[in-house]
């Protein structure tokens, strides 16, 4: 009787054993659950950051910054072969597709970088 009883509660001990367990397991799936989607949320939350700032220059900037690029390469570069191509190159210029081509200019840095690209055959 005393062996039989001993059974049964060891019996109960690792079942109660193993159910606490299959509990705390779940405990951490739903943590490590949670924690994926905070980490989620914030990412979301950094894109919509990115995507705000990457349209930092729209059209009447970018037009104005061109033009005042160029006056001021007019300005340093005094030949008149380099002004005469810098006024085409101005008059040319199309800002829809100059967009197209660059579409995330955020920065003084980024700009002056692409109109350097893009002027430096004229001078």
């Amino acid at each position: 009787m005393v062996d039989s009883i001993k059974a049964v509660d060891g019996a109960t001990k690792s079942k109660a054993a193993e159910e606490v367990k299959a509990v705390k397991n779940t405990d951490k799936v739903e943590k490590q659950e949670e924690t994926k989607a905070k980490k989620t949320e914030q990412k979301e939350q950094t894109d919509k950051v990115a995507v705000r700032s990457s349209y930092a220059y729209d059209r009447i900037t970018i037009q104005n910054k061109v033009k005042e690029y160029i006056e001021n390469l007019k300005k340093t570069h005094d030949y008149p072969s380099v002004i005469e191509e810098l006024t085409k190159y101005l008059d040319l210029f199309k800002v829809d597709d100059f967009m197209k081509k660059y579409p995330n200019i955020t920065t003084e840095a980024e700009f002056k970088t692409i109109m350097y690209n893009e002027t430096i055959k004229y001078l």
